[in-house]
């Protein structure tokens, strides 16, 4: 081999170490963590970035919510059965109920919720308002006491996806991960089942930062 062709060859060899070694780097991350104090588009968003939690909140009244300073993931004793979700379009909203048990000896309280399903999740309430039910964000969020049950149902407290990216079709199963205030990550699957009931209407004034008006519907 002459030294042109030695050259050509070396080269050749330098560009597939590169090309190797560029293949085997860590991807970089998607995203940088959102900032503490910085505004969100929706309260109820919530991100999990390099091991830590954050949820979009609603602190002042009237104001754009904003990122609260996250909590570091950990694990949670909470359990959940008899766990369902509304059949719904995507696009449309939805709802997820079923019965989540604390056996500690303390009150667990649950601040947030993710799916795959949906754009975003709020906990909700169902109250009376101007004469008729409406929803709203639940203020505080979910406390399950210790050694008890909180019942999640259609007309009181439930899990609101607010915007379906898919199809919630009856027989499917749903993937739903509570957040605990402590970092706690408890992942479940519901049920999809028709359901023609609950369909109060929803206040966006007390819960989302967004104008969401006329949507309604668990």
């Amino acid at each position: 081999m002459n030294i042109r062709n030695r050259a050509l060859a070396a080269g050749a060899a330098v560009g597939v170490a590169i090309l190797s070694a560029t293949s085997l780097a860590a991807p970089a991350s998607a995203h940088d963590a959102p900032k503490a104090g910085s505004t969100c588009a929706m309260s109820g968003t919530t991100e999990v970035v390099h091991g830590t939690v954050y949820v979009c909140r609603n602190t002042v009244a009237g104001k754009k919510p904003r990122w609260d300073a996250g909590r570091t993931v950990t694990s949670t004793k909470l359990s959940i059965s008899d766990q369902w979700a509304k059949a719904a379009k995507k696009g449309q909203m939805s709802a997820a109920f079923g019965m989540v048990t604390n056996p500690t000896d303390k009150p667990i309280r649950i601040v947030a919720a993710m799916s795959t399903a949906s754009t975003v999740l709020q906990l909700h309430e169902v109250v009376m308002k101007d004469g008729q039910m409406v929803m709203q964000q639940k203020n505080g969020g979910f406390v399950i006491p210790a050694g008890g049950t909180l019942e999640l149902k259609p007309g009181g407290n439930h899990i609101m996806f607010m915007k379906l990216t898919k199809n919630l079709t009856a027989g499917a199963q749903v993937p739903v991960t509570l957040v605990t205030a402590d970092g706690g990550l408890m992942t479940f699957k519901a049920l999809v089942k028709v359901y023609n009931g609950g369909n109060e209407n929803y206040d966006p004034s007390a819960s989302s930062g967004s104008d969401m008006s006329g949507m309604s519907g668990m």
